[in-house]
């Protein structure tokens, strides 16, 4: 997808999506997605030297401030490319960017992977993947002052003195992360064997101890589900956590499901059914509104074409809010790696 994008201010309740090979030679775009018409509107994009930095196709979080600034960030686009991770700043009202940390180079480096949130003090909660890519046999969450450009590391799973989980033949890697209000941040990770087991684990954000808060392949949590090649967990007004998840609750299924925060305990809030039997495959991305409802999106089985699913958080029940086979609906979504809500003012920070 190519072309200029046309412009609009980001309000709250937008719906901001990372579209990894959108825009310009497919380097990736942000759109802006009208949450009541599912108007798509492309704010930045990110192959357009005319609005900043160029991405690499990799885009892999988005988040947004209180105050309307919104951060976005690319797996591959640090300098030298392709040597690291890139942390923009996207200005809500022209999509013009500005490259603020270049995981290329410094002593914490390395690729950001999916996972992005902004804590109560305005800083930027990122997913760190060190050594070489596709295995990412190391991981960590950093923090950065967007001020400053000041990055700290919060957790780095290769210290198991902060916790698990223990890495196996590939190490131990964090698909997506999250924000509890009350600032704790929930990891989802991967490791052993083939990346089998998975987990949801709980970091304090001064000490970066982890504590393991649902186990997928512990039977006596709930429903059997793995996170290996999936991202999307947010927190829910109730506190609850909605993460999408694969093999759920059949081997064959995706689904998207709901963990109690004290216990670990996993339900099935939606189920696309087994090989996308609903006709929508593999959710990716997921965020929560101020009115409860779950955005995620999703590819459509006789097609692959994107949309953005809104989820009944009561029933699971999902309508089409954004469908790219709609032409009048805008420019068509490619490959949606993430989503993030506008939020008001006084919304707590974070991806959710």
């Amino acid at each position: 997808m190519a072309g200029s994008p046309v412009h609009a201010e980001a309000q709250a309740g937008d719906i901001l999506v990372c579209d990894q090979r959108g825009g310009t030679n497919g380097l990736g775009a942000l759109f802006l997605v009208n949450p009541t018409t599912g108007q798509r509107t492309v704010l930045s994009d990110f192959g357009n030297p005319a609005q900043g930095s160029l991405g690499a196709g990799g885009l892999s979080g988005v988040a947004v401030r209180a105050d309307g600034r919104i951060f976005v960030t690319d797996i591959f686009a640090g300098e030298p490319l392709g040597a690291g991770g890139a942390l923009f700043e996207v200005d809500p009202d022209t999509g013009n960017r500005t490259l603020l940390s270049n995981f290329g180079q410094g002593a914490i480096n390395g690729y950001l992977y999916y996972g992005l949130a902004v804590d109560h003090k305005g800083r930027v909660i990122a997913d760190l993947q060190t050594f070489e890519p596709p295995l990412f046999t190391a991981a960590a969450v950093v923090r950065v002052d967007p001020d400053t450009d000041a990055p700290t590391v919060v957790t780095d799973l290769t210290n198991p003195g902060q916790g698990g989980p223990a890495g196996g033949d590939f190490g131990s890697l964090i698909n997506d992360l999250a924000l509890e209000r009350s600032g704790k941040i929930l990891i989802t990770t991967l490791a052993g064997v083939d990346n089998s087991t998975t987990a949801i684990y709980r970091v304090q954000p001064k000490t970066g101890k982890r504590k393991l808060l649902s186990d997928c392949t512990n039977a006596e949590q709930g429903v059997l589900c793995s996170l290996f090649g999936i991202d999307g967990i947010g927190v829910e007004e109730s506190r609850q956590i909605a993460v999408n998840a694969r093999g759920c609750p059949t081997a064959y299924a995706s689904c998207i499901m709901r963990i109690d925060p004290e216990t670990g305990r996993r339900t099935v809030l939606s189920n696309f059914g087994d090989n996308c039997a609903s006709g929508y495959c593999s959710p990716e991305g997921l965020a929560v509104e101020s009115s409860g409802a779950i955005v995620v999106s999703a590819a459509k089985s006789d097609n692959l074409a994107g949309v953005l699913l809104r989820v009944n958080p009561v029933t699971g029940g999902r309508t089409v809010l954004s469908d790219s086979d709609n032409p009048a609906q805008g420019p068509p979504f490619v490959v949606v790696s993430y989503i993030a809500i506008v939020p008001k003012d006084s919304d707590a920070e974070g991806h959710c």
